[in-house]
């Protein structure tokens, strides 16, 4: 592949990759916003995700995470491993306590689901100040398995994807239907090109001769800078 050839590839993969992942982001707002309304009005919690022709791909799903363990009073809590546990504080220009120890608390906390500590050495049990059992947001999660991916790379092959596409690889806008998204594109679509040129420029130019072509080239490919 000639330099020019390989040029206006990147330039073309770049523009796309920009376009699908502003289409990515905005999809996912969508679909979190659609499966929280969901579950709010029928408990829906999971959806099956399928091409046109009704073929099964794969499944989205609402995750809600238990509640975790959270300090809400830093003092407090410091002051109680400060006085049960003072070998696991740091003392610096402030007192505070040990990294190791917070997460090692907070995660067996967690996974009592009460904010009291079982000493392992002693047997006792601990109710921490300071800590308290806080609600995590939900989120989505998207499975897709390795024959689910195999159907969409068909379908984009033979260009069944259809209104799936994002604008920037579907069909053109009509006159009037022009976005802000549309001319940023059109934007960086010009600046490519004109890069495009300039390196064609180069090639005619003779750039391939240059000593340090190699050098540019593992630069490019993350080697010697």
């Amino acid at each position: 592949m000639s330099l020019k050839d390989t040029a206006r590839a990147v330039a073309v993969l770049s523009t796309l990759h920009a376009a699908i992942d502003d289409q990515l982001k905005n999809a996912k707002k969508e679909l979190e916003a659609g499966l929280r309304a969901a579950k709010a009005e029928t408990g829906t919690q999971k959806i099956s995700v399928s091409l046109d022709e009704g073929q099964d791909i794969g499944t989205v799903s609402l995750v809600q995470p238990k509640a975790a363990a959270a300090i809400t009073d830093a003092e407090q809590f410091t002051a109680w491993v400060l006085k049960n546990f003072g070998t696991e504080i740091d003392r610096k220009f402030v007192t505070s306590v040990k990294p190791g120890f917070q997460k090692k608390l907070l995660s067996q906390i967690t996974a009592a689901g009460v904010a009291e500590w079982a000493d392992p050495e002693t047997g006792v049990i601990h109710t921490v100040p300071g800590v308290v059992m806080q609600g995590r947001s939900a989120y989505t999660r998207l499975t897709v398995p390795d024959d689910g991916k195999a159907a969409i790379a068909q379908a984009w092959r033979e260009n069944r994807l259809g209104a799936t596409m994002p604008p920037a690889i579907g069909p053109a806008p009509s006159e009037g239907q022009d976005d802000g998204e549309a001319a940023k594109l059109r934007a960086r679509v010009a600046e490519l090109e004109e890069r495009d040129a300039w390196l064609s420029s180069l090639e005619a130019a003779g750039v391939d001769n240059w000593q340090g072509i190699d050098v540019a080239h593992e630069m490019h490919n993350g080697g010697a800078e």
